[in-house]
């Protein structure tokens, strides 16, 4: 008997997209925003994406900003949108290598990997309470109960949550662009939609307790009042 197995599950994991090459200046927004948050993003996962650097890419260093993302309470665990010498270094850095250009046709094909599947959506109606995890792989989930400070609730798919909205919802938690959060009262700590988040001190105050919705247009996290 073998002693262990290897399962197909992948859990949600969020890009870290450098906009510079600039080490020093990345490194004072990382800090800067972990100021502001540190128990929300402690430890967080994260899969260096270099999609938005198109030529510069070659000047970034991915031992300094993988060494720099760790020094900070980050996880980084793999990369995508590298250059073979970025994908090299990375087996160097025990640093996993994500393909790219395979997700893009997937989301262009609106390939199931990435948009929720025809199951039906999950249905939580009990409160989600401070340290609680919900995940809905593959499909849509919908909150009937508050999502409570420190909670969170994930899906690949859309999140609807008909209460207060006061932990985290992260919504196309594999990748997929359309899926939205809808919520009846947002007060959240943190929102997400396909690993582009917003934090709390982010938020609009106008939205504070407002129903809203939240969904991604290009690289932006647009919310809007329902």
């Amino acid at each position: 008997m073998s002693s262990f197995e290897l399962k197909g599950k992948v859990a949600p994991c969020t890009l870290f997209r450098p906009l510079t090459t600039d080490l020093a200046a990345l490194a004072a927004d990382v800090a800067g925003r972990l100021a502001e948050t540190p128990q929300l993003l402690r430890n967080l996962a994260v899969i260096i994406d270099f999609s938005s650097l198109g030529r510069l890419r070659d000047g970034l260093d991915l031992g300094a900003l993988a060494g720099l993302l760790r020094e900070h309470g980050l996880t980084p665990v793999g990369i995508q949108g590298g250059s073979e010498e970025h994908e090299l270094q990375a087996g160097e850095l025990r640093l996993g290598v994500f393909s790219e250009n395979r997700a893009a046709a997937a989301r262009a094909a609106e390939s199931p990997a990435c948009a929720p599947s025809e199951a039906g959506a999950m249905v939580v109606d009990k409160p989600v309470r401070s340290g609680q995890q919900v995940y809905a792989k593959g499909r849509d989930l919908v909150v009937l109960a508050p999502v409570g400070q420190g909670a969170e609730v994930i899906a690949d798919g859309n999140i609807h949550i008909y209460a207060p909205l006061r932990g985290r919802a992260l919504a196309g938690a594999m990748g997929f662009e359309g899926a939205r959060i809808f919520c009846r009262e947002l007060r959240a700590e943190l929102i997400s939609v396909a690993g582009l988040y917003r934090v709390s001190e982010d938020l609009p105050e106008k939205y504070s307790g407002v129903a809203v919705q939240v969904r991604l247009s290009g690289r932006q996290l647009v919310i809007e009042p329902l």
